[in-house]
């Protein structure tokens, strides 16, 4: 029996457990954890962006591989390096610096990490990624080959997985296409606290409250082009309960835009219910989201919303639009057809919130022709994304995308078109 257990147990041995907590020292507290990450990635559009300002077909091949080495220099110590290229040997013309970008540093920084009453206090400073809670206005930007990065100086207080406080001082990397030609952005400086923390009595209940300031040069809104000095105030509750799951966010942006006054909002919120007992644990789910735009582009008020730097794609892989001056809803459904295999399908209908203002861009850049006209709807998409993980390390996914522009975008010139893609991802 004994003989059996222990066959049984290097049977499910890690085969990278090999590349984990080696150790640099004799008394062990001293070690370095290698990890990386490759994808394949094809993609096949067609009319992108309704074909609105993009070439008819883009198919492309995205190669993305990552290498990182963790050191731990005793208890309180760490400095994570992260190597990565992302290559598009097939691009229907110049690729852009998120999807082609050679070699460089991805991650580099050092971190502090000291025991404080009731928790931790942590202090990071280099080339770093952040996420904070839904995703909705910091995210890594995970489908393109290149993920965000920021540069500068963070620091947190950890009580516990799901109560902490993060502030940070950053500018955002501007990716290059050559070789170790990456660096901060000097036209953009971004800061912030944000604070995540139970409901007190709610026990399926957590919120998150922050602020959020950005200085851009030079941004551009349908209003016009001008230096942007924009402070965001916002709030999340989120939680599961009794097969119920909810993510529910708003926030307030004030600032100023050249010589106009800033006043922009957004509210989302993200619904659900699984039925936990019946075949293939089917989840009904209902995105919205009501996201301002300018009203008047001669007030001297801007009213369009920077989501900041948000997941892309924020709706769908075709990434079709950026969540600016916009009102979706998507019913969504997501089975599990077998073990380890998800499938969701979703519809999602697609208006301008502020019929003046234009539409736009997965860029965050407002599409020539868009402002004003007659109509706000925009149109609407469909898409279906299947997705399966046979192992920890290992993921297969694909997904579908069709999309049908509205009366405001067909005036602009924008057609019909489709998004497809597939991926294989290996990460350690």
């Amino acid at each position: 029996m004994a003989q059996e257990n222990a066959s049984k147990s290097a049977t499910e041995k890690d085969a990278f457990d090999a590349l984990k907590n080696i150790p640099l020292s004799s008394d062990g507290n001293v070690y370095v954890d290698f990890g990386g990450q490759l994808r394949i990635r094809p993609e096949f559009s067609r009319n992108p962006v309704f074909g609105l300002g993009a070439p008819e077909r883009n198919d492309g091949l995205l190669i993305r591989s990552f290498l990182s080495a963790d050191f731990h220099l005793g208890p309180y110590v760490r400095t994570f390096i992260e190597l990565g290229s992302g290559l598009a040997p097939i691009w229907n013309g110049a690729p852009s610096a998120t999807q082609l970008d050679r070699f460089d540093l991805m991650q580099g920084y050092s971190e502090l990490m000291l025991p404080a009453n009731g928790g931790d206090v942590m202090i990071r400073a280099g080339r770093q990624e952040m996420s904070f809670g839904s995703s909705r206005l910091v995210s890594v930007r995970e489908s393109p080959n290149i993920r965000r990065a920021f540069d500068g100086v963070r620091a947190a207080w950890i009580a516990a997985p799901d109560a902490r406080i993060d502030a940070f001082l950053v500018r955002p990397v501007l990716n290059q296409s050559g070789v170790f030609d990456d660096g901060s952005d000097p036209s953009q400086a971004f800061w912030g606290v944000y604070v995540t923390n139970p409901v007190p009595g709610f026990s399926a209940l957590k919120m998150d409250l922050y602020y959020l300031g950005l200085d851009r040069d030079n941004a551009k809104f349908a209003q016009g082009i001008a230096n942007e000095h924009r402070h965001t105030v916002g709030g999340r509750l989120f939680g599961k309960a009794h097969n119920f799951d909810w993510d529910m966010e708003g926030a307030y942006q004030f600032g100023s835009f050249g010589h106009a006054d800033i006043s922009a909002w957004t509210v989302s919120a993200e619904l659900g219910y699984t039925f936990q007992k019946v075949p293939f644990s089917p989840r009904i789910g209902l995105n919205a989201d009501v996201i301002s735009g300018d009203h008047n582009l001669h007030d001297g008020t801007l009213g369009t919303f920077n989501p900041l730097f948000p997941k892309l794609p924020y709706f769908s892989e075709a990434n079709l639009t950026a969540p600016a001056n916009l009102i979706d809803i998507q019913p969504n459904l997501t089975i599990t057809p077998v073990k380890d295999v998800s499938v969701k399908v979703g519809w999602n209908p697609l208006w301008k919130e502020a019929a003046a203002d234009a539409f736009y861009g997965p860029a965050i850049t407002p599409v020539a022709a868009t402002a004003g006209g007659t109509g706000r709807y925009l149109g609407q998409q469909v898409s279906t994304t299947i997705e399966w993980k046979p192992t920890k390390h290992l993921t297969f996914g694909g997904t579908y995308v069709n999309y049908t522009p509205g009366q405001r975008i067909r005036e602009a010139g924008g057609k019909s078109g489709s998004f497809a893609a597939a991926w294989a991802t290996i990460s350690f």
